[in-house]
């Protein structure tokens, strides 16, 4: 690490990880952890995939980069895939390196479509590491707090004083995070999407869906916008996708892709439409729909929230448990630092971000049921020894 400027703003939680395999990876001592984050939610089809590597593997004996003023037939067939699964079927396609790319990359195509027009976006948003979306100046964007407003609530149909002072006369792009909320895991209603989506559409504007973190099966559909009743204009695609190699992607619907002006559009950089990306999307697809893995990842990650909402029932110390296939947040009273480094004695990691009070979940979709009930019973255990702590604390307080 003396090499290394550590600059994520997250801590080093253990020591060099030399060896990953499926729902697995293991230290520099051999020891080995039950990866229940998917390295950065990225690996979603397990860790040293063999198809996906032997893919990626071929197309590297073949041609890995092209250039943008090139062409490749993987690029025409991932495509495709794409196109098919994302519904926009008739749309275009863009292969970039990262999921904050591919949101800056929808923006600006937004941008360009919507001159001198305004964003709108939930204030709970988290959309990348840089450029428009993640700075949301407030010059060009409306940032609207749903969650307190009573306009949030599933089925409500009306529309609050909040709501109703959203300027949609000056708004043209929603970009819609359907489910992270910067790692809270907390998922809009229904209702509420629709409303915005309508209004936004309405008036000929884009609507713009990051799924990096809500894609590619995470959620127990596609895409997280299938749990909404809305057909987005772009949607953003990245981490799981690769399966942890770099590679992103915007699909455009045809409403965009067929105005006049967006041939005048530019945008370019190095990796752009690499052929080595675009195969190993390829490869994480074809794994996902041969092995039915977004069903059974769905029906592991019921299970599990029954579990987590039984262990809720039993230890007050879980505030709440939020999920949606297997991407699921456990909120607690206190206590979730001690939580999470106990669980990773276990041999088991899990997501904790600084200062928050909740450990999130998001496995690889390969994910069992035992493994997962590995880590309902190690939970348990841990909820157990943190009860007895503080329970012991008082006495100890007495003498």
């Amino acid at each position: 690490m003396r090499n290394i400027f550590w600059s994520s703003g997250h801590p080093n939680i253990m020591g060099d990880i030399v060896k990953s395999d499926g729902c697995y990876v293991y230290d520099d001592k051999g020891k080995s952890y039950l990866d229940l984050e998917s390295g950065v939610w990225c690996t979603s089809v397990g860790h040293s995939n063999s198809h996906v590597n032997n893919e990626i593997i071929d197309q590297l004996k073949t041609n890995a980069h092209t250039g943008f003023v090139y062409t490749n037939p993987i690029i025409e067939q991932a495509s495709d895939r794409v196109l098919e699964i994302t519904g926009l079927i008739g749309g275009k396609c863009e292969f970039l390196c990262s999921g904050s790319e591919a949101v800056e990359y929808g923006m600006k195509l937004s941008r360009w479509l919507n001159p001198g027009k305004m964003a709108l976006t939930f204030s709970e948003s988290y959309f990348g590491a840089y450029g428009d979306a993640s700075a949301k100046s407030k010059d060009s964007w409306y940032v609207y707090d749903r969650l307190n407003c009573s306009c949030g609530a599933d089925g409500c149909k009306g529309e609050c004083e909040e709501f109703a002072s959203i300027p949609f006369d000056k708004i043209s792009i929603f970009l819609f995070e359907p489910g992270s909320s910067s790692g809270h895991v907390r998922f809009a209603s229904q209702s509420l999407i629709k409303k915005i989506a309508d209004k936004i559409q309405n008036n000929g504007g884009v609507i713009v869906v990051n799924e990096v973190t809500t894609g590619i099966g995470r959620t127990g559909k596609w895409f997280g916008f299938q749990h909404y009743d809305i057909s987005p204009d772009i949607v953003a695609c990245g981490k799981g996708i690769g399966n942890g190699y770099p590679v992103s992607v915007a699909a455009i619907s045809s409403r965009i892709t067929d105005r006049g002006e967006c041939s005048s559009f530019r945008y370019a950089q190095s990796h752009q439409n690499d052929p080595l990306g675009a195969r190993a999307i390829l490869a994480v697809l074809d794994y996902i729909k041969s092995n039915n893995l977004i069903e059974e990842g769905d029906q592991v990650g019921d299970y599990l929230q029954q579990e987590l909402e039984s262990l809720k029932r039993e230890f007050a110390v879980i505030k709440s448990v939020r999920a949606r296939g297997l991407m699921m947040a456990i909120e607690f009273e206190y206590g979730a630092d001690d939580i999470f480094k106990a669980l990773l004695e276990d041999g088991i990691i899990v997501c904790k971000r600084p200062g928050l009070e909740l450990l999130r979940i998001d496995p690889p979709l390969i994910m069992k049921r035992e493994q997962a009930a590995f880590f309902i019973s190690k939970l348990k255990l841990r909820l157990a020894s943190l009860k007895i702590k503080l329970a012991f604390v008082p006495f100890l307080m007495l003498f």
